[in-house]
């Protein structure tokens, strides 16, 4: 059994299968049925990457951030704080490790646009 195991495991592996937890997420900017942004960030064990396939622009320009919310007046509105700016031409990818376990992120064709939401 133990045999038949490895063998499915490294058969796995040949055709790009992978057990770990990952999180992938896409963004596609549509403009008037054009394509303006599209980017791609996926977090395995504790290293994200960060990949800009298409820009208007020419560069995805990257916020990284933490939302910070106090406890002591619920009623006040959490602060976001970015821990890392940057900007990937097209075609470029960039890892980063050591991030806050919450962190949260926004990209865009325009350096000076704010992260909504």
């Amino acid at each position: 059994m133990r045999l038949l195991t490895a063998l499915l495991s490294c058969a796995m592996a040949l055709f790009g299968c992978d057990t770990r937890p990952a999180t992938t997420t896409i963004t596609r900017v549509v403009d008037g049925g054009t394509e303006t942004l599209f980017s791609k960030t996926t977090l395995v064990d504790g290293i994200a990457t960060f990949e800009c396939f298409s820009s208007a622009s020419g560069d995805c320009h990257y916020r990284i951030y933490e939302e910070v919310c106090g406890v002591a007046d619920a009623g006040a509105p959490c602060e976001r704080r970015i821990v890392d700016r940057f900007e990937l031409a097209m075609g470029e990818r960039h890892r980063v490790q050591g991030l806050p376990r919450d962190f949260r992120h926004c990209v865009s064709v325009d350096p000076q646009a704010r992260c909504a939401g």
